[in-house]
């Protein structure tokens, strides 16, 4: 398992063929049509599947490959001994996947992958999946309220693959469908509406645990990814990744920051 902490070019994967594939695939689109859902992560039993509180159902995308093994969306591992079906997986492929949450590394690891075409999907007419473009109004533990009419808990593995914990003023684009009679909803897929990298910033203000970057980008340090060790000074030139968030003055948020070593 050497080779999962490395992400070369993609290659094809040898996928593996599985008499059961189709059985499973079937079992996969039942957990999707049993649920409202349109290309968005899903879940069986509303929050997780029964008696695996670190497993859910997810849609991604194949992002790399190798010869045994892949990465979906980036940040779910997957090893071709659990790709069900005889056709070839690639970069760019749609798959479905049961994904488990190791609870100490919090690593993310696929246990089954089958590819996912458009043509699977049931056509439902009175689909209750609704799509909602919103601010993030308040955010308590791992609670997060919607423009102060929806709330919904984000578990660990749908906080991995959006890939940062949502700030009061952040701006989501979200899929989900609602719990009859309450403020409660259902998150099928969650996304930043907006996200950009900035190979070189500098630091201009740093008070208590805020700060910004080039006067226009804001950040905490309390919801800011850095890399073990380094903390962030006034002059200090990093790259960044950036969120379109609302906030007086501001409307970008950093959400991980790394410091650019310049060349001797």
């Amino acid at each position: 398992m050497g080779a999962k902490t490395s992400r070369p070019s993609c290659t094809c994967c040898s996928c593996f063929s599985d008499c059961g594939g189709r059985c499973l695939l079937r079992l996969l689109l039942g957990v999707v049509y049993f649920f409202p859902w349109k290309f968005g992560s899903v879940e069986r039993d509303r929050t997780h599947l029964e008696d695996e509180p670190n497993t859910k159902v997810v849609k991604g995308i194949v992002t790399s490959c190798g010869n045994d093994y892949g990465w979906i969306d980036d940040c779910v591992f997957f090893s071709t001994d659990v790709v069900i079906g005889a056709m070839t997986l690639r970069a760019g492929d749609k798959v479905l996947a049961f994904v488990e949450e190791d609870p100490l590394s919090r690593e993310l690891k696929a246990t089954e992958v089958c590819i996912f075409s458009v043509q699977d999907a049931p056509k439902e007419a009175d689909s209750k999946i609704k799509d909602l473009s919103a601010c993030v109004s308040n955010v308590k533990k791992n609670i997060i309220y919607i423009a102060d009419e929806y709330h919904f808990y984000l578990d660990s593995i749908t906080k991995a693959i959006l890939g940062f914990m949502p700030y009061d003023g952040d701006w989501l684009d979200i899929e989900y469908s609602v719990v009859q009679g309450s403020s409660k909803i259902i998150v099928h897929s969650v996304k930043a509406t907006k996200r950009r990298r900035l190979e070189e910033a500098h630091v201009t203000s740093i008070n208590r645990r805020e700060g910004t970057l080039n006067h226009s980008i804001f950040f905490t340090l309390d919801s800011l990814h850095l890399p073990l060790g380094y903390t962030p000074f006034v002059g200090h030139m990093v790259s960044v990744v950036m969120v379109q968030s609302m906030r007086p003055n501001y409307s970008w948020r950093a959400i991980s920051m790394s410091p650019v070593t310049e060349a001797v």
